[in-house]
C-alpha cells in the first residue's frame, strides 16, 4: 500500500451545498484542533445551477489563503457526474444514487492509499448527510472522523468564510456504528466499485456472522433446551403453555428458560440483566425456518451442492 506523507495523510471530504463557508469554517476548526489537513476533496453537483456555481466560485477564491498555510492545503474538485449525467441538484432517486456512488468511490480510493479521512456532513442537502453516514459505516475506521459543524447565527448570516473568534464555531464529532467488525471485512469492501454491491456484500457477511453466533449458542444448549427453544420460537407461548406443549413441569420450563437466556446473553455479548426473550425469538425464527445461513445468498445450484457437503446444524 502506498504510504502518504504525514500532511497528505490527513484529508477532508466535504459535500458542497449553497453555503461554502461551512467548509472553510470546518477546515479552520480542524487545523485549530491540530489535525494537519493537507488536502480537501469537495464533492459538488453541476455548477450550471447558479447557487452551486456561486458557492464554488466563493470557495475557489479562498484557495490561495490555504496554499500558503501551515500546513498548506490543496483542493480537489469532485463532480457528481457519470458520463453525461451531471445533475444540478439531488432531486430524484437516481441523482441521490449517483451522489452515493461518487462519494463512495472518493472515500474508497483515499482509504486504499492509507489516508485518514475527515468526513464533513454539514452544509449540504440532508440526503447528502444521510448517504455520507452510509459511506462512513461502510469504509471508515476508528482513526477516521465524521464531523458536524455548529456556528453562531450571526456568523452564519454574515456569510463570512472565516471566523474572527474561534469560539463562534464548534466541530461536533459524530459517532459511527461500523458495519464491518473485522479489518479483513473492511479490506474486502474496499475492492468493490459500486456502493450498492458493497452494501449487499456487507449484508451477506453480517448474515453469515449472525448465523455463526447463533450456531455457537445452539451448540451450547442441551437437547432438552433445544427442544424448548424450538417450541418457544414456533408457538411464542407462555411458560405454562410451553410446559403443556412439552409435557414438562412449569418450574422446570422456567429454570430451563433462565439457563437458555443466560447462554444467549453470553454468546451475543449482552449484559446479564438484558431481557432477551423477544430478541431470541426474532433472531432464531429465520434460522429455524432455514431462511438464513451460509448458503442463504448463493443461487439454488450452489446451495444444493454446498448443502450436500455440509448442512447447517440449526433446525435439523
Amino acid at each position: 500500500m502506498q504510504t502518504p506523507s504525514r500532511t497528505a495523510a490527513e484529508v477532508l471530504v466535504a459535500p458542497l451545498g449553497v453555503e461554502p463557508q461551512v467548509i472553510t469554517l470546518a477546515l479552520d476548526a480542524l487545523h485549530a484542533r491540530g489535525f494537519p489537513i493537507g488536502r480537501a476533496y469537495i464533492v459538488h453537483t453541476n455548477p450550471s445551477f447558479r447557487p452551486i456555481g456561486d458557492a464554488l466560485r466563493r470557495l475557489k477564491a479562498e484557495v490561495p489563503c490555504y496554499a500558503n498555510g501551515r500546513p498548506p492545503v490543496d483542493f480537489s474538485w469532485v463532480p457528481v457526474r457519470e458520463g453525461h449525467d451531471f445533475p444540478e441538484d439531488l432531486r430524484t432517486e437516481a441523482d441521490a444514487g449517483l451522489f452515493l456512488r461518487v462519494l463512495y468511490r472518493t472515500v474508497r480510493d483515499l482509504k486504499r492509499t492509507g489516508r485518514r479521512v475527515h468526513l464533513l456532513i454539514a452544509g449540504g442537502r440532508k440526503v447528502m448527510a444521510a448517504y455520507a453516514m452510509v459511506i462512513a459505516q461502510l469504509l471508515l475506521e476508528d482513526s477516521d472522523h465524521v464531523w458536524h459543524l455548529l456556528s453562531e447565527e450571526d456568523l452564519f448570516r454574515s456569510r463570512a468564510m472565516h471566523a474572527d473568534d474561534p469560539r463562534q464555531t464548534v466541530l461536533v464529532p459524530v459517532p459511527v456504528l461500523q458495519w464491518s467488525l473485522l479489518p479483513s471485512t473492511v479490506r474486502e469492501i474496499l475492492v468493490w466499485d459500486d456502493p450498492f454491491q458493497a452494501i449487499r456484500r456487507q449484508r451477506e457477511l453480517q448474515d453469515h456472522q449472525r448465523w455463526r453466533l447463533l450456531q455457537v449458542f445452539w451448540d451450547r444448549l442441551t437437547p432438552a433446551e433445544q427442544a424448548l427453544v424450538r417450541a418457544l420460537v414456533e408457538t411464542q407461548g407462555t411458560n405454562k403453555e410451553l410446559a403443556r406443549h412439552l409435557g414438562r413441569d412449569p418450574k422446570t420450563v422456567a429454570n430451563q428458560l433462565q439457563a437458555v437466556y443466560a447462554k444467549f446473553r453470553s454468546c451475543m455479548g449482552l449484559p446479564p440483566t438484558t431481557r432477551v426473550r423477544s430478541r431470541l425469538i426474532a433472531d432464531l425464527t429465520p434460522v429455524l425456518a432455514g431462511r438464513i445461513g451460509p448458503y442463504a445468498h448463493a443461487d439454488m445450484g450452489e446451495r444444493t451442492h454446498a448443502a450436500r457437503k455440509r448442512k447447517p446444524k440449526i433446525g435439523l
